[in-house]
């Protein structure tokens, strides 16, 4: 049995520890560790376990198989590679990193370590997005020409203006890191890797010093053209809009809705609806079957590194005057 140990103990540390208690016929929960006393206390009473001191101490523990990273984004890089280099196991939450360069060297570290990288890139596991890949897959929308994305919210007063969730180094290009690279891993994972993009990032309204704004147009290595909004300061709105000559299809609502409108007017509009989300358990059961050496972790360590590269390279764009950018396709030499 795979033993985890849960790397941070903030809102999503304990969102990852309630899946991992939800999967004991795949993991053991071992604990967590977190730099707030107060925070590991709530975990354990929450889900059980111990609490470590420090990481260094959960990487010398040899009953711990994998650790489970919910920690700043600018951290990710060099708790991977010292997760890998201990022979641990990694799940590391979504954005695998802030640069190609830095992932590149957690890739690596971990492909000579021979151990499991997984990113927490959820989406992938929703019956919606499935649904859409399936239809995809089976030509069902034709030639497929052009998709908009979007993935929105708010976060003003959600954060002391110190928390690392609200400072411009750790969450750039409005709400890319929290939200955006859902709909960007969703929409590469369907339609195939994006080629060159040209993007704004600017601040207009909220009281943090981050950009809370980003819009980009891309195109897909297929040649399909697209449209790309993250937001920080506005209603939380999140849509996956996918055009084909035969059908469009429409995901919103954090894909617990999909919309499929045929071509052919005599053909009726479906509307499906999705309740049940149990997407966080599987990630924990993917873990430990490609710790086992079964079934590989189903979202590929380039893949999660082709969204960072989306990232940087809108980065990019926005700091030279919007101008068209190539996306990098894969890891630094």
């Amino acid at each position: 049995m795979l033993k985890v140990v849960i790397i941070g103990t903030g809102w999503w540390g304990m969102e990852l520890g309630k899946a991992a208690k939800a999967r004991p016929d795949k993991v053991e929960l071992g604990g967590c560790c977190s730099l707030s006393e107060a925070e590991c206390a709530r975990f354990v009473a929450a889900y059980g376990g111990r609490t470590w001191k420090t990481y260094e101490d959960v990487l010398a523990d040899k009953s711990v198989g994998a650790v489970m990273l919910a920690t700043p984004h600018s951290l990710h890089w060099k708790q991977i590679i010292q997760a890998a280099e201990a022979g641990k196991h990694v799940f590391c939450e979504k954005p695998f990193t802030l640069s190609v360069e830095t992932a590149s060297k957690a890739m690596r570290a971990c492909e000579k370590a021979k151990v499991v990288l997984a990113i927490g890139h959820n989406r992938r596991f929703l019956p919606g997005p499935r649904r859409m890949k399936a239809m995809i897959d089976a030509g069902e929308l034709g030639t497929i020409i052009h998709v908009d994305a979007h993935y929105s919210g708010n976060i003003e007063g959600r954060y002391p203006k110190e928390h690392w969730r609200v400072q411009q180094s750790e969450i750039p290009a409005g709400s890319t890191t929290p939200m955006g690279l859902h709909v960007v891993d969703t929409l590469t994972w369907l339609l195939g890797p994006v080629a060159r993009l040209a993007a704004i990032t600017k601040h207009q309204a909220l009281s943090y010093p981050l950009d809370d704004t980003c819009a980009a147009l891309f195109e897909l290595n297929s040649g399909v053209t697209g449209q790309y909004g993250a937001h920080l300061a506005v209603s939380m709105s999140s849509m996956l809009k996918i055009y084909g000559t035969r059908a469009n299809i429409e995901s919103r609502n954090a894909f617990s809705e999909l919309t499929i409108e045929p071509a052919d007017a005599t053909k009726p509009r479906e509307f499906l609806r999705y309740t049940h989300d149990d997407s966080l358990q599987q990630e924990v059961a993917a873990l430990a079957d490609a710790a086992a050496g079964g079934t590989p972790y189903p979202v590929k360590p380039v893949e999660a590194l082709r969204n960072i590269a989306v990232l940087e390279a809108i980065m990019k764009s926005a700091a030279s005057g919007n101008a068209w950018v190539q996306v990098a396709q894969g890891p630094t030499q």
